[in-house]
Order: structure tokens, then C-alpha cells, then sequence
């Protein structure tokens, strides 16, 4: 008797063979270092140097600048964990309690290509699949990241992004 996958089946299947997670390119903890949202808009610029310059500090010598130059060669995964110190008792610190979006608005402008940013990332296009956790932990001195980024094997994506981004680097600016 023949078996036959169904449509559903195929799929899986098909995407399973076109897409998949790679080796891991970076995995580091940046610690203690309180994770940092953008606020009230005000001073982001200098948050995110300062989360750029702690990360730069626990990647090895050589490695960031090998990143830089294979950022718009790859798309990944990127899975982070943010180390939130749960505070004092009694005490109103709101560290806890960031919103998981605004610590993740930080981390991407800092790992992507821009002013304060490290190059690791082409841009947050480039990014094809996102874990994000947050856990508490009882001390500043355990506050802060645990950020990996890892290669996600998506020739089409990367084809697609490749393209956009010489689109957007040809055309002529509007008048």
C-alpha cells in the first residue's frame, strides 16, 4: 500500500529542508548590566552606546569585526534572555516590569549597522526567527543579557533581503 503525505504534511516538510537553524555565531552574557529600554525617548542614543560598548567588551578579539563583515551574508535567529533584577522589598523600582518589546527595540538598533549600532546585524530585516524571555533574578549583580545569535539556513529570505537592500541602495533620493 502507497502512503501519501497530505498537503499539510508536504509543507512541513518542504519548509523543514529550506529553512533551519546553523551553527551558533555568538553567545555571550553581559552581566551585571541593567537591560535598558528606550524610556521616555530621551538619552537613547548614549543607552545605546553604552550597551554596545558591554557587549563589544565580552565578544573575543577579532570576532566582532569577523561578524561585521559576514552580516549581510547570513539571516538568523536570535534568541535573548533579559535578566531583570526583581528589586528590594518594598522598594517601587519598575526594573521588573519592562515591557519585553522596548528592551527589544535597544538590543536590535545596537546589534544591527547604524550609529550606535555594532554591525552585527545587516539590519532587524535579517533576523528570521526571535526568542525573547524574561527572567528575574535577586541581585544587580545577576541583572542583564544572554544574547545568541545563531545562522538560520533560508536561501530564499536571504536572496529577498539581498535584493531589497540593493533596491534601496539604488535609488535615486526623491526630490
Amino acid at each position: 500500500m502507497e502512503e501519501t503525505l497530505d498537503t499539510d504534511e508536504e509543507e512541513d516538510e518542504s519548509m523543514s529542508e529550506d529553512t533551519q537553524t546553523g551553527e551558533t555565531i555568538l553567545d555571550i552574557t553581559v552581566v551585571p548590566f541593567e537591560p535598558i529600554t528606550p524610556g521616555s525617548g530621551h538619552g537613547v542614543a548614549d543607552k545605546q552606546s553604552r550597551l554596545a560598548e558591554a557587549i563589544s567588551d565580552k565578544i573575543q578579539s577579532g570576532k566582532l569585526a569577523e561578524l561585521r563583515k559576514e552580516k549581510a551574508s547570513r539571516v538568523v535567529t536570535l534568541t535573548v534572555l533579559f535578566y531583570l533584577w526583581k528589586g528590594s522589598p518594598g522598594g517601587s523600582d519598575t526594573r521588573p516590569v519592562k515591557d519585553i518589546d522596548n528592551l527589544l527595540k535597544v538590543l536590535l538598533d545596537v546589534l544591527r549597522s547604524g550609529p550606535q549600532g555594532l554591525g552585527i546585524l545587516e539590519s532587524d530585516s535579517f533576523v528570521s526567527e526571535l526568542y525573547a524571555s524574561k527572567q528575574l533574578v535577586g541581585s544587580e549583580a545577576e541583572e542583564g543579557y544572554r544574547i545568541v545569535v545563531e545562522e538560520f539556513k533560508d536561501k530564499e529570505m536571504l536572496r529577498t533581503l539581498k535584493a531589497h537592500s540593493g533596491n534601496k541602495q539604488t535609488r535615486a533620493p526623491k526630490p
